[in-house]
């Protein structure tokens, strides 16, 4: 669980972000260590609560809330000999030259090299003639 801050209209349990680094007011806000000191530029953030505590912020419409986020499982695209239920293994995307499918080849919040565990197999997947598994992930941190 990771403490942060977010605008109000972000501020509700399911919502999901991706955070892509501080704005140029946060590097000198006092907040910032909270803000975005506790987020990594890239990952998918999923608000679990909302804290009853809010700060103004001249980025989101005047105020911000205090929220606890953790990133959620995410859906990818992997060879199947390397698609096995609870097993950890090191993310390599696969390629695909469709970019329609990208949100499930490289998607955002997941990064190649990333230690994942597989929750579950959800699907079948083919591009350029090669077939795939589509898993839901989760990041293991270090």
């Amino acid at each position: 669980m990771t403490i942060t801050l977010v605008g109000e209209k972000l501020a509700k349990p399911g919502v999901e972000f991706i955070y892509y680094g501080p704005a140029d007011p946060c590097k000198s806000c006092r907040l910032a260590r909270v803000c975005v000191g506790n987020l990594e530029p890239g990952r998918r953030y999923k608000v679990v609560r909302v804290r009853n505590i809010e700060h103004s912020c001249p980025l989101h419409e005047g105020k911000v809330r205090v929220v606890e986020v953790i990133e959620p499982a995410i859906e990818v695209a992997m060879e199947p000999r390397v698609a096995i239920v609870g097993s950890k293994i090191k993310l390599s995307f696969v390629e695909c030259s469709d970019p329609e499918k990208q949100t499930l080849t490289r998607p955002e919040g997941l990064f190649e090299g990333d230690i994942v565990k597989i929750l579950e197999i959800l699907d079948d997947f083919e591009c350029d003639g090669k077939h795939y598994k589509v898993a839901r992930v989760m990041r293991e941190k270090e």
